[in-house]
């Protein structure tokens, strides 16, 4: 796998309440798949490391060649500590859950030792799918920063060498936070879509692992040696003399450091769906749940066979029930081929949809956890009222084969290879993520969705906008 490198401009109730928002990370991030395939973790499965290689050097200002290569590392909104004209700017990438992630910490607080006002500290969250605390808590640490209390509840997290989500109100209180206050964000994930930005840049920069560094844009991967990383801010502090002897300003540093760096690292070959890109998915008439004007709209690419899939379906079922009217499912047909009673199964629901009872069939087989035969399938029609006659005639011929294999062609063209696959309003979700991971890509959804109502979009076009239009 290559890459091309883009070079562009006591607990009250409250409480109590969060800690239930907490616990919905515990689900695995699991999904069915062809057999050989590979299961692609949103972080990036390790492809940075197979493009290092190819990054190309950049001339330094001496017209000799240099083997530094930068990276256009924005700090944006990021919580920053220590002198703003600090000549030496530390980016971490951070997922308070990783053990590697407080040894990286540890280090930095030396570098800050060591070069007392010649460093500054920059956080940014990479919260791993596979460490259950990690997204609820870098979302706690944003209620953190808006009390002004971020580096005092940061430094507690990283104090204990292990998060414990049930003590993560005690840390708040440690560290002198509104605890209430924190509840309200941590139900409400107030904080949910500026985290997802920290995670969306980190992608872009080719960030599959933590703790990751960018030393005036130089780039850090895990924990190295304090050494390592003291020599490259010795190197550092030496540029920025000299730049600052050409004419530099002090407080533009950082910005000069970085200026002609790399803004993203481009996956020529991908393993799995880009989690941060848009895809057009046309809903055709493919069966659907919720209003045509809901602000979003999940398209789940299913298999009736698949255990993930019936996960997934409890979830989907959550969420209908916290967003109502603004939410629409859209249900397409992806059996695999290695579960031998799929396609059947799709062939049933076909049939069922024809009759007008498509929900029906879907919720009751769903509710047997993907574990079925024919006869099951029999006995649901008969139990939802469909004409049997009909239904047993389109189950054992290919009457409905068009609409299963439409939607398998769509899913191939799309880049789906498992089970269950979701796009909401376009963007895609790969795997039973637990319901969590939904309400913050949703409630993300509901801001573009207002966005773009406010620039006179109506209601009935918001889908095909929304599948049109690039995250920032």
């Amino acid at each position: 796998m290559r890459a091309a490198i883009a070079n562009a401009p006591g607990r009250s109730s409250a409480a109590a309440r969060a800690a239930q928002v907490c616990a919905l990370t515990l689900a695995t991030v699991l999904g069915c798949r062809p057999q050989g395939s590979a299961v692609a973790p949103s972080h990036g499965d390790g492809a940075r490391a197979d493009d290092v290689d190819a990054l190309p050097s950049f001339a330094d200002e001496r017209g000799g060649e240099s083997t530094v290569e930068r990276f256009k590392v924005e700090l944006g909104d990021a919580p920053v500590r220590g002198n703003p004209d600090a000549p030496v700017t530390i980016v971490m990438f951070s997922d308070f859950e990783c053990g590697f992630c407080r040894q990286g910490y540890m280090n930095l607080r030396e570098l800050e030792r060591r070069y007392d006002g010649r460093v500054r500290i920059a956080y940014k969250a990479f919260p791993l799918d596979f460490h259950s605390a990690a997204l609820p808590t870098a979302i706690a640490a944003r209620t953190a920063q808006s009390q002004g209390k971020f580096w005092d509840f940061h430094d507690r997290l990283f104090s204990d060498r292990q998060i414990d989500l049930e003590r993560l109100f005690d840390y708040a209180r440690d560290a002198g936070m509104d605890t209430e206050a924190l509840a309200r964000d941590l139900d409400g994930l107030a904080w949910g879509p500026e985290v997802r930005r920290d995670m969306r840049q980190a992608r872009r920069l080719g960030v599959n692992s933590t703790p990751t560094f960018f030393i005036n844009g130089r780039v850090i991967s895990g924990a190295q040696p304090i050494e390592e990383m003291s020599a490259i801010v010795d190197q550092e502090l030496e540029l920025a003399a000299a730049w600052i002897a050409d004419g530099v300003p002090k407080e533009q540093l950082y910005q000069h450091a970085i200026a002609d760096g790399f803004t993203a690292v481009q996956f020529t070959q991908r393993r799995g769906l880009d989690p941060d890109g848009v895809f057009v998915v046309p809903l055709g008439k493919s069966p659907s749940l919720g209003p045509a004007t809901a602000p979003v709209t999940i398209v789940v690419f299913g298999d009736f066979e698949c255990p993930f899939c019936a996960r997934g379906n409890l979830v989907m079922n959550r969420l209908r029930q916290r967003y109502g009217d603004k939410l629409r499912i859209v249900y397409k047909h992806n059996p695999l081929p290695f579960h031998s009673h799929a396609f059947v199964a799709a062939r049933a629901a076909a049939a069922a949809d024809a009759q007008g009872k498509f929900w029906a069939f879907h919720d009751a087989l769903y509710e047997t956890g993907a574990k079925f035969d024919e006869a099951t399938l029999i006995g649901i029609a008969k139990t939802i009222g469909l004409d049997m006659k009909r239904f047993k005639k389109d189950i054992a011929s290919s009457s409905h084969d068009r609409v299963v294999d439409d939607d398998l062609a769509l899913g191939a063209m799309l880049g789906v290879s498992g089970t269950p696959a979701y796009f909401v309003n376009g963007r895609p979700v790969e795997g039973a993520l637990p319901e969590l991971h939904f309400r913050l890509l949703i409630e993300e959804e509901l801001d573009r969705a207002a966005a773009l109502t406010a620039k006179g979009i109506a209601p009935g076009e918001l889908y095909d906008a929304l599948c049109r239009t690039p995250i920032e």
